[in-house]
């Protein structure tokens, strides 16, 4: 996928530690083919100073998923809970009206995440958004990636 400058977009690193977790950022720039440089939106320089701008490989972009609202999530659902500064995937395995508790994949640990703050986990494989628990993908989930506006069911 090309993406473009100022595109709104996550990156999750392929290093040890990273696996799961993505940060928001902003694309600044193609760095060769198979590069991009971005800024992230809740990571800091070593000194804290300002906002970590650094190149990554194409493999670690994704588009900001699309989200519908008003999502319900079940038991033993996978998600992504917004949790220090960043997206996690993990499971749901407790809710408790209208927030959950999730168990992170990355490190295991349970948190209580407010309901504004779990959203489906998807993956983007391909130029395509796939539900990794029933591996299809969703028409208006894709309509929506690509900024087009899913059908009018009236019509």
């Amino acid at each position: 996928m090309a993406f473009k400058l100022n595109d709104l977009v996550e990156i999750c690193k392929k290093e040890e530690g990273f696996s799961g977790v993505y940060y928001t950022a902003i694309l600044l720039a193609a760095v060769g083919r198979k590069r991009y440089l971005v800024r992230y939106e809740n990571r800091f320089n070593e000194d804290g100073s300002r906002f970590l701008t650094e190149a990554v490989d194409s493999d670690e972009i994704r588009p900001s998923p699309p989200q519908p609202s008003g999502y319900n999530f079940a038991m033993a659902e996978r998600v992504e809970a917004f949790v220090d500064f960043a997206w996690r995937v993990g499971t749901v395995i407790r809710k408790v009206d209208p927030n959950y508790y999730v168990k992170l994949d990355c490190n295991g640990k349970e948190h209580h995440c407010p309901f504004f703050k779990v959203r489906r986990h998807l993956e983007w494989q391909n130029g395509t958004w796939l539900s990794p628990a029933t591996g299809s993908e969703s028409s208006q989930e894709n309509r929506s990636a690509r900024g087009d506006q899913p059908a009018d069911p009236g019509n």
